[in-house]
């Protein structure tokens, strides 16, 4: 009897222990449960912020010393040394023309084809500067010297300096391209200069890189419609940065609509462009 009741009392005794030892781990497993189902950071809708101070902000607050840094956007600067140059005229959109295929009209000028083509840029994600400063003052032949003027007036660099005009139509040209999906459009062509008849030189062989790069993205996306680059003894104020062209939209037989179209497959072809190791080289990234 005596023995028996030890037995009794020794096997209650490791039933205690393992009950214990079953809860105990019955909650480590619910523990380690709960936190695997919590975010490490738990961050609420005013948390979502944009900004790289912002999200400093939310870090500092939680203990923690980050520092964010984001790529800096791609800055362009357009401008136009031929303020006044137009398109054609058509009959529901008509402008006061300063002589056949010019005005001072900077809605019907190549200022309005500028104006689409920050937008587009913007849209791609570039830093966009337009300035619309008129170089022609009705003497064409010193517009280059004012033009000149206003890049120097610039404290500072652009990864991109784009000098827009309109190109003259003559016989032969083709006049009119049509997309593959209808829409008309404006055959873009970029100009370089070669420096003949400078001393201080241009950026010519950093800008016919770009020239080339840009018109094969623009003929990849839609074949045949950039014109090939135009290479031309002078300097067009290509001294001024690299990257630095003079990009002519359509001539004078397009219409302004048809310019406007062409201005965001410019825009995607400049990005695209960017984008490549070798033109990021080039630019000194």
């Amino acid at each position: 009897m005596m023995i028996r009741f030890k037995v009794v009392k020794a096997s209650k005794l490791l039933l205690f222990f393992a009950i214990v030892l079953l809860f105990a781990a019955t909650c480590f497993i619910m523990v380690r449960y709960s936190l695997s189902r919590e975010p490490q950071i738990q961050t609420t809708s005013a948390e979502l912020v944009h900004s790289a101070a912002e999200t400093q902000t939310v870090f500092a607050a939680r203990g923690m010393d980050v520092e964010v840094v984001r790529p800096a956007k791609r800055s362009v600067l357009i401008y136009h040394t031929h303020t006044h140059e137009a398109y054609e005229q058509v009959k529901d959109d008509p402008y006061e023309a300063l002589e056949a295929w010019r005005t001072a009209d900077a809605g019907h000028s190549v200022l309005r084809v500028g104006a689409e083509l920050a937008k587009c840029l913007r849209a791609e994600g570039f830093e966009v500067v337009h300035d619309t400063t008129d170089h022609e003052n009705d003497a064409l032949s010193t517009a280059y010297t004012r033009s000149l003027k206003t890049l120097e007036g610039y404290d500072r660099r652009f990864d991109l300096y784009i000098d827009l005009h309109r190109d003259a139509w003559y016989r032969g040209m083709q006049t009119r391209y049509t997309d593959a999906d209808g829409t008309p459009l404006a055959q873009p062509m970029v100009l370089i200069g070669n420096g003949k008849g400078f001393d201080v030189k241009p950026h010519t062989e950093e800008n016919l890189s770009f020239a080339q790069a840009l018109t094969a993205r623009i003929n990849a996306n839609h074949p045949g419609l950039c014109k090939d680059v135009l290479v031309k003894d002078g300097r067009y104020n290509q001294h001024i940065g690299v990257f630095s062209v003079l990009i002519e939209f359509g001539h004078n037989k397009n219409t302004l609509r048809e310019a406007l179209n062409t201005a965001p497959i410019v825009a995607k072809a400049i990005r695209e462009v960017f984008e490549d190791p070798d033109i990021a080289r080039l630019a000194g990234s």
